[in-house]
């Protein structure tokens, strides 16, 4: 059509008219796209081509790149040219944008470029805005052009501004830029290494950018998507640098980024193991006798790693490539180490989270970590892994409580740089690198006090093994002046002061360099003085005061603190003698001592403060005397309130008040006594975080020598708060006859808490503790005539059948058995609890019911006829449709009846049917190896009933919610000390009894629940080992257990303990409930889990329905899985897992025939199971599905294979 309107108009006119409508190109959307194709047919001199190519120009200019783009795609000429054109275009006005003041460069790229390619090529300045806009546009055109036939002139004119506007704030323009550049790093025949090495300063000067971010990714971004277009020129930048970027963005760059140079870094590998030159850049061992292979692998290897660790988001998959990491650490790898110390100082790094920072930082302690001897070494560990190291929270959070307190965390440290430093101990250059890096962490004074601590015990322990370290003269001043660290705990400040001389003093033997210095001598001084008066102990006595301040002159605050101590000596002279003692004399000393408020209350000071305040002969004064007696009153109460963190002061306190109640006979209600037992009960203080910090600290102090060994925790505290509980439950034991009164008041207190509780109490409340209890069996036993008992059991039945916890349930039912043994005539309300009807739906309150009624037939005085009302009621509860009211009634009859064989009682002995069911339970096989809480709960109302297993006894070990307050051997010192006072005390209520012998497997959980330990790390340990035999039921549920004859041979018993469920990859409690439940219906023999105290969460009871009570659960960490899984298929099992791969066989199949010994895996909720464990499988099993969902709860499937399981080996076994 246009050929014929051009026909129509006069030949000399025709030019101006294909001029007018080249002009109007553009100024009718879609039509111009055809009308440019057309019309450039028609154009048949130069000069008519080049005004229609500078208007297509102008249109690209302008964001109208239609046109262009079609005719470009229908004639090839005219592309070529445009390119040409607009490269041109472009690079004048890149060029133009670098010399034009006002625009918005971020990064200056023309001092990059050669002058030639950044040279302004005209006089002409646009305003900066339209440059920018012009050269967005031009580059989105250049960005769907070919440039693979270009001509180098206009390749260099690309190349050149491409690069010019890379450093562009119009995040477009960058775009377009970085697409325009890979295009042209893609034309090898233009792609010189000089342009590769102009590519590769750009990204360096991009990446540098650290006030934009945004252009850094862009570097990284270019450089990986360079490096997958360039292969032979690439090897040739394979330099220090071009390693260091790359690890650079692994360890400070985001998610993005570290994928970015992971892709990088593997497409980087693959050209450098190309060549033996560049190979040495990867691969500092290279001898050439190592595969190309092999080297891309292990960094494959390394990749993967690094992803797993970076990038993911699960502590178990960091946890299953523990052995990769390994093997990248070990000599064995051929990957650089920089390329390690980038990956642990990138997951140490502190935006990552706590937990994969935790495993990092354990692993490299654990295995020791040092890859190489390097500069670089050194370097992480100071930048890395000690600033991780020394965090507080580490060291508080690995606090272990018991008789030997360890912060597991500093131990672990400590022995980490002394086994650095003694192995590296002939590398005289390395090691004397390590100790400056001790020493400056220790001298700059700004970490964690206790994480000094324990580093300067990890260099003296390696001083003192490895004789052949020493310091030189810098070092040895710095050691010394550590001595004059003040601004320290006490027991940690002569920790560091004694250690630090000791240091000085023993590195005097390997050199005399040192005592150039006039610190290192004084130091050295110092020590022999100390060491003097150690070896004079104890025939002459110890400076009073911590190490420390023995040569120091005392401050104003202890000149104050000293005079107050004088003070409290002089009112203990004066009170020697009440002729002669002042009322107002002696209240006014006592108002001048408690000055010490205002010294912030000095240790020294309030441990002796007591022992003056209540002062028996002060307590008679006090009665006397309002004033004075209000003072005491408020001072006790003052004194109280400040054990709640200063737990070191509560035995002296405790045990004055106890020594001031028994002997002056009024004193009880001067000191509110009722008010001081409750407080106690309801929050009885502990030991702070930072005491047992400064516990573990004397222990480290009493080893630098022997004669430090009175250095220990009560030389700096006195006895531990263990003696003052003991106080605390002994003097309740002795006030029945004194003060019943205040007894019964406190009991009701307590009862009333606890029976207003709602009806299913949290197992943990800070309105209730186990000293509440054990302060009503110690009332209950005294105030019985005082107490209206009905109501007082009443109540404590209540309290039993909405109470969850088992030590509480424990000892509620020593309260109400001791009550029934003084009130025999009450007894009936048992038998009466155990027929009715309406506590069947509460069994743990019937089971409890049963095991009380049990306790009271065993001992002197029952009848039989309370014996066989117990059996009868039993009968029928032995069968009742409650699994927990069933089996209690089994494992209880035989008890009862062994109790009527050895009483005599022939009404039950001669009772055919009693003796039947006797028989039939235990000829079960469980009954022989009773449950661990069995042996755990057993309790004579008589024999145990003694203040050793009130304190200590194994029902401790029901749970782990909290340690033994006091033992046995509290109570022994206590009462060694009462024999040093004179009086008539009323004896105590319990007696004292003997120590309390555990069988071993008790012993170990009762151990570790005193300790108050975390998980065990291996599946092995005590918990996990006795797990494997707790709560095994005696029958399972319903009729099915008889429903037929097969189901009662031992082959079908034997099977059982042919199923292991692993459930151990699986956190979450509502799951785990349902797995417990079905693995116990299905007859597994034992449950794997992560964590053994799940069975304490709500979520898993709720599931459960008390299946973990008839199945041994089991502790298996997930690291430990594998190898779990490896040892048990050396013993002959098969291993399971429900997972769907393509190996997979799906469940019902022909094909999927399930081994009769298996142990059965499950995998995590999210994650299923992960790689290292799917290597471990034998079989793995598939569940068909229809559906869109694609996916089944956990537990669910569990049962659903479990199911199959059990119907394909119950059919075996009965020949099916």
């Amino acid at each position: 059509m246009l050929k014929a309107l051009l026909r129509r108009v006069p030949q000399g006119e025709r030019d101006d008219a294909v001029r007018e409508i080249i002009a109007g190109i553009g100024d009718n959307g879609v039509l111009d796209v055809g009308l440019s194709t057309s019309i450039y047919a028609e154009l048949s001199d130069d000069t008519a081509r080049q005004i229609f190519q500078d208007r297509l120009l102008d249109l690209l200019e302008s964001g109208k790149a239609e046109p262009a783009v079609a005719v470009t795609a229908q004639e090839n000429s005219i592309g070529h040219q445009l390119v040409q054109a607009v490269a041109q275009r472009l690079h004048g006005l890149a060029c133009r944008l670098q010399h034009t003041p006002d625009a918005d460069i971020v990064v200056s790229m023309a001092e990059v470029l050669p002058k030639q390619l950044s040279r302004l090529s005209t006089s002409e300045i646009d305003p900066a805005k339209d440059c920018m806009m012009k050269c967005g546009n031009l580059l989105l055109f250049l960005r769907s052009a070919s440039l693979q036939a270009i001509e180098e002139e206009t390749f260099d004119g690309l190349f050149g501004a491409v690069i010019l506007l890379l450093g562009s704030s119009d995040k477009a323009v960058c775009v377009g830029a970085r697409e325009v550049l890979v295009g042209l790093s893609g034309v090898a025949s233009y792609m010189t290494l000089d342009r590769h090495n102009l590519v590769w300063l750009c990204l360096q000067k991009l990446i540098a950018q650290q006030s934009s971010p945004y252009h850094q990714m862009l570097g990284y971004s270019i450089w990986l998507r360079w490096v997958r277009t360039s292969d032979t020129e690439l090897h040739h930048l394979f330099d220090a640098t071009y390693w260091e970027l790359l690890q650079h963005g692994l360890r400070f760059g985001d998610t993005e980024c570290r994928k970015m140079c992971l892709a990088i870094l593997r497409r980087s590998v693959t050209v450098a193991a190309n060549t033996d030159a560049s190979m040495a850049s990867i691969f500092s061992a290279h001898d050439g006798s190592t595969g190309r292979e092999a080297v891309i692998a292990q960094y494959e290897r390394f990749c993967t790693v690094c992803e797993t660790m970076l990038l993911g988001r699960y502590l178990n998959q960091i946890l299953d490539c523990e052995q990769d990491l390994s093997f990248v650490a070990s000599s064995a790898s051929i990957v650089k180490a920089e390329w390690l110390y980038t990956l642990l100082a990138s997951v140490l790094h502190p935006k990552m989270q706590d937990a994969n920072r935790k495993f990092v930082g354990n692993w490299v302690i654990r295995c020791e970590f040092q890859p190489n001897a390097s500069e670089d070494f050194v370097a992480f560990l100071r930048s890395a892994f000690l600033p991780w190291a020394v965090q507080g929270s580490l060291f508080t959070s690995t606090l272990r409580k018991g008789t030997s307190p360890r912060c597991g965390h500093g131990d672990r440290l400590a022995q980490y740089f002394r086994s650095l430093l003694t192995r590296n101990a002939s590398n005289s250059v390395l090691s004397s690198q390590l100790i400056d890096l001790v020493l400056d962490v220790l001298s700059a004074r700004r970490s964690f006090a206790y994480a000094n601590v324990y580093l300067l015990e990890g260099l003296a322990r390696a001083h003192d093994e490895e004789r052949t370290l020493e310091f030189d003269i810098e070092q040895a001043e710095k050691v010394a002046a550590l001595s004059s660290w003040t601004a320290l705990p006490e027991v940690a400040q002569d920790y560091v002061f004694v250690r630090s001389l000791k240091l000085c003093g023993d590195n005097l033997f390997r050199t005399t360099e040192g005592l150039r210095k006039d610190a290192v001598a004084k130091a050295v001084t110092r020590w022999n003085q100390i060491q003097a008066m150690l070896d004079r102990f104890p025939n002459e006595p110890l400076p009073a005061g911590s190490i420390a301040s023995w040569s120091v002159e005392p401050s104003n605050r202890d000149i104050r603190e000293n005079a107050a101590l004088d003070w409290c000596h002089e009112l203990r002279n004066d009170m020697r003698s009440a002729a002669t003692l002042d009322i107002d004399m002696v209240h006014t000393k006592l108002l001048e001592i408690w000055e010490l408020e205002y010294l912030e209350y000095p240790k020294t000071l309030l441990l002796a403060f007591p022992s003056i305040l209540l002062n028996p002969m002060l307590v008679e004064l006090g009665t006397a005397s309002t004033d004075l007696g209000k003072t005491v009153a408020d001072l006790v109460s003052k004194l109280q309130a400040l054990t709640a963190n200063r737990v070191y002061l509560m035995w002296p306190l405790v045990c004055v008040i106890r020594l001031a109640t028994m002997t002056v006979p009024s004193a009880a209600g001067l000191l509110n006594l009722e008010s001081v037992i409750s407080s106690y009960a309801e929050s009885l203080p502990g030991p702070t975080v930072d005491l047992r910090l400064e516990d573990a600290a004397a222990k480290m102090l009493q080893s630098v020598v022997p004669a430090l060994e009175v250095f220990s925790y009560d030389y700096y505290f006195g006895p531990r708060e263990t003696i003052g509980a003991a106080a605390l439950l002994d003097l309740a034991s002795r006030l029945g006859k004194t003060e019943p009164e205040i007894l019964v008041s406190l009991l009701n207190t307590i009862l009333d808490r606890w029976a207003s509780q709602s009806t299913s109490p949290s197992t943990g409340s800070s309105s209730k503790s186990t000293l509440q209890l054990q302060l009503a069996v110690l009332c209950c036993e005294q105030v019985l005539p005082h107490l209206d008992v009905e109501h007082a059991l009443k109540r404590l039945h209540h309290i039993l059948s909405i109470e969850n916890l088992p030590r509480h349930r424990y000892l509620l039912g020593w309260i109400v058995a001791r009550i029934y043994l003084k009130r025999n005539g009450l007894k009936i309300k048992l038998i009466t609890d155990l027929t009715s009807k309406d506590h069947h739906s509460n069994p743990k309150y019937l089971a409890a019911i049963m095991k009380i009624c049990v306790m009271l037939a065993q001992v002197e005085g029952a009848t039989a006829d309370f014996a066989l009302q117990l059996a009868t009621a039993m009968i029928p509860l032995a069968a009742s449709s409650k699994v927990i009211i069933r089996h209690e009634a089994q494992w209880q009859f035989p008890s009862l009846m062994r109790i009527a064989r050895s009483k005599g009682w022939q009404e039950l002995t001669h009772n055919v049917a009693f003796t039947a069911l006797d028989e039939h339970i235990r000829s079960l096989e469980r009954f022989e190896q009773p449950p661990l809480e069995r042996l755990l709960d057993r309790f004579d109302p008589v024999k145990d009933h003694t203040l050793t297993n009130l304190v200590e006894g194994s029902w401790y070990g029901l749970d782990t919610t909290q340690a033994p307050l006091c033992r046995r051997a509290d109570f022994v010192e206590l009462y060694r000390r009462d024999a040093q006072t004179t009086g008539d005390w009323p004896a105590p209520c319990i007696p004292l009894g003997p120590p309390v012998v555990l069988p071993e497997e008790v012993e170990a959980v009762t151990t570790m629940v005193a300790a108050e330990t975390s998980l065990p790390d291996n599946p092995g340990s005590a918990l996990g080992q006795i797990q494997s035999i707790e709560s095994r039921a005696l029958q399972t549920k319903g009729t099915a257990y008889t429903a037929s004859a097969d189901m009662q041979d031992g082959r079908k018993r034997a099977m059982h303990a042919q199923l292991i469920m692993v459930a151990s990859l699986v956190d979450n409690p509502y799951n785990l409930g349902g797995l417990s439940r079905v693995s116990e219906v299905f007859g597994a023999s034992e449950l794997l889990v992560q964590n053994q105290r799940v069975t304490s969460n709500k979520d898993f009871q709720a599931t459960a329905v008390s299946s973990h009570l008839h199945l041994p659960l089991v502790e298996l960490s997930s690291p430990d899985i594998a190898p779990y899984l490896t040892s048990k298929r050396n013993e002959g099992w098969a291993i399971v897992g429900i997972e769907q791969t393509d190996r997979s066989v799906v469940l019902g199949s022909e094909q999927c025939k399930l081994p009769q010994q298996i142990v059965l895996v499950v995998g995590s909720e999210k994650e299923g199971i992960p790689a290292l464990v799917l290597s471990e499988c034998d079989m793995l099993v598939e569940i068909p599905q229809h559906g869109v969902t694609r996916s089944l709860n956990v537990q669910t499937a569990a049962a659903i294979v479990l199911y199959e399981y059990s119907r394909q080996h119950s059919a075996t076994s009965t020949g099916k």
